[in-house]
Formats: C-alpha cells, sequence, structure tokens
C-alpha cells in the first residue's frame, strides 16, 4: 500500500512538471514571436520613414512615424493576455472568451486612439515648422485651433466606443450630461467662460501666437507664447511669463502693435527764440530731408511745421512713417532721422533750446 501512495505521488509530481514544461515553452514562444515582430515592424517603419521624409510627405511619413509605438505595445498587451489566459487553463480554469475578447478590444481601442493623438501631434509639429519657414499660407492660430478640436474629437469617439465595447449605455451619459452638466455648470463657471473665452480668440483672432500685443488697462506688453484651454502665456518684453484667464481677453482692450502697417516717427524739435529768424529755412530742409529719405513712405502724410511757441523754445512738429514695423529697424530709421536733423540746425547756426531763466538786475 506503501508502494502504490509513492507511485501515485510520482506520478502527480511528473504531470505536474510536464504541464510546467508545456505551457512555459509556450509562454517563451510567445515572447520570442513578440520580439521578433516588434524588431522587423521596426526596421521596415524606418525605412519607409527614410524614404517619405526624402519625399516630404507630412501626412504618410507622420502616420508611419506614430504607428511603431502603439502597434508594439498591443502586441505586448495581446500578449501578456494571451499568456494569462494559458497559464489559467492549465492551473485553474480557461478565462470566459468573452471576457477575453473584452480585454483585447479594450487595449485595442487605447492604442489606436494613441496612435490617432500621436499622428494627429507629428502633423502638427510639421506643419507648424513649415509654417514658420513660410512654406505654408495658415498661421501657427490656426494650426493650434485644429489640433485643439482634433483632440476634443478623438477623445469623444473613443468613450463613445468604449463604452459600446464594455456594453455601457449612452443613456447613462446623456443622463449624467443633463443632470451632471447643469450642477458643473454652476460650479465651474470660470472654467467655462476660459474655454469660450479661448474659443473667442481662435475665432475672432484679435491675436494669435507670436503677436506683439499690449493691454494698456493693466500695463501689460509682450509676445504671445501659447493659447491654451483655460489661459494664454505672453512673454513680457523682459522675458517674464505672464498667465492671463481667457475670459479677460473679452473685457478690455487689446492692442496688437505687431499688426501695424507702418510706424510713426512723431518728434517735437525746440529751438531757442534768437534762431526765430532762420526758422523758415530749417523747417525748409527738414521737410526737404523727409521726402528723400528712403525708409520714410512717401505715400504717407510727411509733416515738418512751427507747431507752437512754447515758454522757453520755438516748437517744430515731425510726423512721418516708415516703411518696416520691426522695432530694430525702426529704430534705426528714428536715429538717422533725428541725426539728420541736428546736421541741419548745425548748417542754419541754429541750437536746440534749453530751459533758461533772464535776470534783470535795475540799478537804483
Amino acid at each position: 500500500m506503501l508502494l502504490n501512495q509513492i507511485e501515485n505521488c510520482c506520478t502527480f509530481a511528473l504531470d505536474a512538471l510536464d504541464g510546467i514544461y508545456g505551457w512555459s515553452s509556450e509562454v517563451i514562444a510567445i515572447v520570442l514571436f513578440v520580439l521578433i515582430f516588434n524588431l522587423v515592424t521596426k526596421y521596415l517603419l524606418k525605412r519607409i520613414h527614410n524614404r517619405l521624409e526624402r519625399q516630404n510627405k507630412i501626412w504618410q511619413d507622420s502616420f508611419v512615424k506614430a504607428l511603431h509605438t502603439p502597434l508594439s505595445y498591443f502586441v505586448w498587451i495581446f500578449a501578456i493576455i494571451q499568456t494569462f489566459d494559458l497559464i489559467a487553463s492549465r492551473l485553474y480554469e480557461e478565462m470566459p472568451i468573452e471576457r477575453r475578447h473584452n480585454l483585447i478590444a479594450v487595449a485595442a481601442l487605447v492604442c489606436v486612439s494613441w496612435f490617432f493623438l500621436r499622428w494627429k501631434h507629428f502633423v502638427v509639429e510639421r506643419m507648424t515648422t513649415k509654417c514658420k519657414n513660410k512654406e505654408i499660407a495658415l498661421d501657427p492660430g490656426k494650426i493650434s485651433v485644429l489640433d485643439k478640436l482634433a483632440t476634443v474629437a478623438i477623445i469623444f469617439f473613443s468613450i463613445l466606443i468604449l463604452m459600446e465595447i464594455t456594453h455601457r449605455s449612452i443613456n447613462t451619459l446623456i443622463a449624467f450630461g443633463g443632470v451632471g452638466g447643469l450642477a458643473l455648470a454652476f460650479a465651474s463657471q470660470e472654467i467655462i467662460a476660459n474655454f469660450f473665452g479661448g474659443f473667442m480668440i481662435y475665432l475672432t483672432k484679435p491675436f494669435t501666437l507670436g503677436d506683439w500685443i499690449l493691454i494698456p488697462d493693466h500695463s501689460i506688453e509682450g509676445y504671445v507664447e501659447e493659447i491654451g484651454w483655460y489661459m494664454t502665456r505672453i512673454r513680457s518684453l523682459d522675458k517674464r511669463p505672464i498667465y492671463i484667464p481667457n475670459s479677460i481677453f473679452s473685457k478690455l482692450i487689446v492692442i496688437t502693435p505687431s499688426r501695424m502697417s507702418h510706424r510713426q516717427i512723431k518728434e517735437t524739435i525746440g529751438i531757442r527764440y534768437n534762431d526765430l529768424p532762420k526758422l523758415k529755412q530749417v523747417v525748409a530742409d527738414i521737410k526737404e530731408m523727409l521726402q528723400n529719405h528712403p525708409d520714410i513712405d512717401h505715400n504717407q502724410s510727411i509733416i515738418a511745421r512751427l507747431n507752437t511757441f512754447s515758454e522757453c523754445s520755438v516748437d517744430i512738429l515731425i510726423s512721418v512713417y516708415t516703411q518696416t514695423t520691426s522695432t530694430e529697424g525702426y529704430m534705426r530709421i528714428k536715429e538717422d532721422v533725428l541725426l539728420k536733423i541736428s546736421e541741419i540746425l548745425v548748417n542754419q547756426k541754429a541750437e536746440f533750446a534749453f530751459p533758461t531763466q533772464v535776470s534783470i538786475v535795475q540799478k537804483d
């Protein structure tokens, strides 16, 4: 009897070892298949990517570039699910087919959604680069709003498909959107206001990415770096980041100097009262210089006139418009104009006025 028990134990141990050896070899085969598959797909996709990049095909190249990582993760997830199913069927009981299919379907949906988000990201990245290089007509603001709308669309449809896969009723989502949405509307009015504020910025376009803007009410001046869902980031002229909620822009005056067609040079030149006899010739020389200046737009008004008699000087008003709007170009032209005006005064032997006081001493 003891021998029979020993024989039964040995038989059970051999069966267990045989079972372990069988499913372990299958697990190793699955892992090897995944590794080989990933290496092959990576090699093929890299070659296709290099070819499409040379041909400058944005959409196809971005598609191939976005495909490898989600595909690789899905293959690993599929292999892990199959491995767990294999182990469970050998040691316990087989995983229900419906549950296994649901897990695979959810994993596939997540990876496909991830792929579309990556594809969208790479396309937007390439289009932004082309926009900066003036290769396409779209401006960065339109690219940014298309990016955000595509993100919302991908997430929305992914949620709907996920509910269908998991057999959740869409009516539940609609009911939550009706009751819960009403509660959230009261609790998050500021968030909603900022969201629609950002949407109106994209729609009305008072400014776009890269624009130089000025908000006089808050003494804010700088360049627009980002128009987000909730707030806009502005880089001030001293390079400090300023974050402004989007809803603020619907209540404030926003000036966009970067959209100027011209920049005005407007200065008051004061000369001495002693040089009043030379005033007419000085004004004529200044106007002739402005009319012949190559960087002044001669289609705009050119003003060089006596403006007023002030306490200490006779004031000449200078008003012209430059053809460039860049700060560097504008300052260069303005400097050149002022230096030429000073040369005119020297040639006419006139002088700039400065505050003076005359004391009259009466003798007894």
